[in-house]
C-alpha cells in the first residue's frame, strides 16, 4: 500500500502546533460564517443544505462560561467548513469513502461518546484516500450534555493543552506519529451543548477549528 503524502513532513510541520487553532476573537458571535452552497471537496461530497436543523430543546442546567449561547449543527459535511478554503489541505480527498468509514458510516467511539445526548443530532465527516496509510482528517460534531461535557473532558484528556477561550473549552494534543515521520493532531472543543472532535494526521490546518465553530454557532 503506498503512502499518500500531500503535506510535507519536514520539521516545519512540527512548528505548526496550532493545527486546528481557535482564537477567542474569531469564535465569537461577531464573526459571520461564510456561505457554503457548494461541495466540501471531491465528487463524493454530499450536497450542502441551505438550512441547518435546530438541536433538540435542552432541559439541562446551563454551565456558566460554557453555555453562553446556542448553536446549530449543519445538515451535511459540506455545511461544516467554508467551501474551497481547505481544498489544498484535505478537502480534495474523498469524503466518507465507504472503504474508510463503512457503509453505513460507522462512527468510532471517542471522548465525546460518554456525554452524547441520546436523541441529539450527530455529524461525522472523514476526508481520506483509502489508499493512504496515514494522511487523513476527520471532524465529528454532536449534541452533548453540557452539564457533563466540560468536566468530563477536564478529567478524561491527559497530555492535552486545554483552555477556556471565553466561549467554550478547547483541548489539543500534537504528537509524532508512532509509525510514520508525520505529525498527528487531536482536538476537542465543547461549547453549550455542542461537542466537536477533530483528528488529523500529516495534515496542517491552522484555523480549522475557527471555521467549524463559525459554521456551528
Amino acid at each position: 500500500m503506498r503512502r499518500r503524502t500531500s503535506i510535507g513532513i519536514t520539521a516545519a510541520v512540527l512548528v505548526g502546533v496550532a493545527l486546528t487553532g481557535c482564537t477567542q476573537g474569531s469564535a465569537g458571535a461577531g464573526n459571520s460564517p461564510t456561505s457554503t452552497t457548494g461541495s466540501a471537496g471531491g465528487t463524493s461530497s454530499p450536497t450542502a443544505s441551505a438550512t441547518a436543523t435546530p438541536r433538540p430543546t435542552s432541559t439541562i442546567t446551563a454551565v456558566p462560561g460554557v453555555d453562553d449561547d446556542a448553536g446549530r449543527l449543519p445538515d451535511s459535511c459540506s455545511g461544516l467548513i467554508t467551501a474551497g478554503k481547505w481544498d489544498t489541505a484535505f478537502a480534495d480527498a474523498p469524503l466518507n469513502d465507504p472503504a474508510v468509514v463503512g457503509d453505513p458510516v460507522q462512527t468510532p467511539k471517542d471522548d465525546l461518546t460518554p456525554v452524547l445526548q441520546p436523541d441529539g443530532k450527530r455529524l461525522y465527516c472523514v476526508w481520506r484516500d483509502p489508499r493512504a496509510d496515514t494522511t487523513f482528517l476527520s471532524i465529528r460534531v454532536a449534541v452533548v450534555d453540557s452539564t457533563k461535557a466540560y468536566p468530563h473532558l477536564q478529567s478524561a484528556l491527559s497530555g492535552y493543552d486545554c483552555s477556556l477561550d471565553g466561549y467554550g473549552y478547547r483541548c489539543q494534543k500534537v504528537s509524532q506519529n508512532a509509525q510514520y515521520p508525520v505529525t498527528d493532531g487531536d482536538t476537542y472543543y465543547t461549547r453549550g451543548d455542542v461537542g466537536i472532535h477533530i483528528e488529523q494526521s500529516n495534515v496542517t490546518t491552522s484555523g480549522l477549528l475557527d471555521d467549524v465553530v463559525s459554521h456551528t454557532f
